[in-house]
């Protein structure tokens, strides 16, 4: 693990990824509460995470595709001060409150988040595969976030109590400027080659070209109705903990706690097992997320229910960064930026699904149906992964560039690698064996490429939030 944090630009990436996230969640909490207490209703909490999440889902692709053939250290920089100007703008709002300007604001940053953290990841992807540390360095930004997640929430309720919603969003834009500035000043990050094609060209290519790869088909398909069954729990909780175990408000502190430190050491299991096979670690992770609902849904007492969401929050822990692991493994350099904005609207959108269909079950039936129907169905995730995923199999090095199929754009064809030889980079970037910062070598992204038969698979060299608690 220490040799991917010796990489500076993966240190860089990984301080902006972290930070961003911790930021994302006092902001998005932060709003949250300014829009229902200024509101009082329930249809200004939806609006506002439709214009925060949904529309952003189905709209970061596109911005994605515009940006990804651009120097990612200009890229994320202005995408991160992007955000820092509409959280300061946020802050000003909030003391002359317009639901409309709120609702705008929030999906400029929603556009934003998503945008960026998708190009992160890509860049993330070329400095870490290069030297074989994916599922290392993947390891270690799993543990962040799920640092920040068990404590981004209290500490964005604790500066909303003590110096106000402006103070809170004025301090979420100073997070998002500090990790604009943190990028601007990086050194050794990848430089995609340009591209002449159009947006929406690209965008079909990366479509067809998922459509035609099995496994990153079967990984995507998979991810739906995992994050669907997942994410039925997240109205049912409070509800569960109020009136089902009538341990009040205290009581849903706990187990939201109890997730949290459930995520925590999650983390730390895959960081210590992240040489299994993929379908090994999705399997166990989606297993233990379904025995934790089940356990929540027959549980007697609040005690029950705290080793219930324990073990929950273990599976999310060890599930969402294996599978998205396995999805970078199996994808190409070219269309990583791409795949991975394709799986974070995904992460977005797919959760309200799931909250409409807990609170359906929750109104008509019980929260324990709700957590029954949650665990059922991951289990059955569980038993899909094992059978639709046989092909993964431990780490192993990334695929390289091949051809799109045959009835892609052949005005998207021009995607290359996010890392550039160091004879063609900027003056702004030096090579990985003068970098400073110990820039990560070049990629495979100028391998032979070799076209695929129409409608078959792209041969390979080898087999190769926020809503819920997702990354």
């Amino acid at each position: 693990m220490n040799r991917v944090l010796k990489i500076g630009a993966y240190r860089r990436l990984l301080a902006a990824y972290t930070l961003s996230e911790l930021a994302f969640m006092v902001g998005v909490l932060t709003l949250a509460l300014l829009v229902y207490r200024r509101t009082g209703s329930a249809l200004g909490a939806a609006a506002f995470f439709l214009a925060a999440q949904f529309v952003p889902a189905l709209i970061s692709p596109l911005a994605v595709a515009r940006l990804d053939d651009r120097p990612p250290r200009v890229v994320l920089s202005a995408l991160y001060w992007l955000e820092a100007i509409a959280f300061f703008a946020l802050a000003y709002v909030a003391m002359h409150f317009s639901l409309v300007l709120v609702l705008l604001l929030a999906l400029v940053d929603g556009v934003a988040a998503l945008t960026s953290r998708a190009l992160a990841r890509a860049a993330t992807v070329s400095v870490t595969s290069a030297v074989g540390l994916l599922r290392e360095g993947n390891a270690i930004a799993n543990a962040g976030f799920s640092v920040c997640y068990m404590f981004g929430p209290a500490i964005g309720g604790a500066v909303v109590a003590l110096g106000g919603t402006s103070a809170a969003l004025i301090a979420t834009g100073c997070l998002f400027a500090g990790v604009g500035l943190t990028l601007a000043t990086a050194r050794g990050l990848p430089r995609p080659a340009p591209s002449r094609a159009t947006a929406k060209g690209r965008i079909r290519a990366a479509v067809e070209y998922a459509r035609h790869q099995v496994m990153i088909r079967r990984l995507l398909v998979v991810q739906v109705f995992g994050v669907l069954f997942f994410t039925i729990s997240i109205p049912v909780e409070v509800v569960f903990a109020e009136h089902s175990l009538h341990a009040g408000s205290a009581g849903y502190g706990i187990l939201l706690s109890a997730w949290g430190a459930g995520a925590v050491a999650g983390a730390a299991i895959y960081a210590r097992w992240r040489a299994l096979p993929s379908r090994s670690l999705i399997a166990i992770g989606a297993l233990s997320l379904g025995i934790g609902f089940v356990v929540m849904a027959v549980a007697p007492t609040l005690a029950v229910a705290i080793v219930g969401a324990a073990f929950a929050g273990v599976g999310n822990g060890v599930e969402l960064v294996a599978a998205r692991t396995a999805l970078q493994e199996e994808t190409e350099a070219r269309w990583m930026a791409l795949i991975m904005s394709f799986n974070e609207s995904l992460f977005q959108a797919v959760p309200g699904l799931g909250i409409l269909l807990g609170g359906a079950i929750t109104a008509v039936g019980s929260p324990r149906a709700a957590f029954a129907v949650a665990g059922i169905g991951s289990l059955a995730v569980t038993v899909a992964v094992w059978f639709a995923l046989a092909g993964l199999g431990p780490a192993r090095p990334r695929p390289t560039n091949s051809e799109p199929p045959a009835s892609t754009d052949r005005r998207a064809g021009a995607f290359s690698d996010s890392s550039a030889d160091p004879e063609d980079a900027d003056p702004g970037r030096e090579g990985p064996g003068s970098d400073p910062d110990g820039g990560a070598p070049p990629s495979n992204g100028d391998a032979p490429r070799e076209a695929p038969p129409p409608g078959g698979d792209v041969p390979r060299e080898a087999p190769p939030a926020p809503v819920g608690r997702h990354q």
